[in-house]
């Protein structure tokens, strides 16, 4: 009994781990990249889930620790994926930050000539002042 529980545990894991990589991928919240690996992840889950030869494992364990072990398994994955998040939401400020910046550093050098076109025509009018005084 204990095993079947842990079978469908992965089954509805897997199922709310590929749903979610989606979900927050559409919503720009979460990266390409992760979102394929928890997809993949989700799928792999699913798949230990529904084949028995690959959840069997569990069924070595003692009837208590099998629970634990999920329960812990569960904790640890929930964790990966808020660091996902953060770490994608990271990168796109990030990225943002790298336009504005870029964007400064155009519109600094488009002043720079400015400025120096107006330093280099006071000097001419300065120049012909001073040749027309001598």
């Amino acid at each position: 009994m204990d095993n079947t529980i842990i079978r469908i545990g992965f089954v509805v894991g897997g199922v709310i781990l590929f749903a979610f990589g989606f979900w927050t991928h559409s919503f720009k919240k979460l990266a390409v990249n992760y979102a394929v690996i928890w997809g993949l992840l989700g799928i792999l889950l699913i798949l230990m889930g529904t084949i028995p030869i690959l959840s069997e494992w569990t069924s070595m364990l003692a009837p208590g620790t099998s629970l634990a072990f999920f329960c812990v398994g569960a904790l640890i994955l929930f964790t990966e994926v808020q660091n996902s998040l953060v770490i994608s939401q990271l990168n796109m400020k990030n990225r943002e930050l790298a336009m504005q910046v870029s964007l400064l550093n155009q519109e600094s050098e488009r002043m720079m000539a400015e400025l120096e076109e107006v330093i280099r025509e006071q000097e001419e009018a300065y120049e012909k002042k001073d040749s027309v005084r001598d």
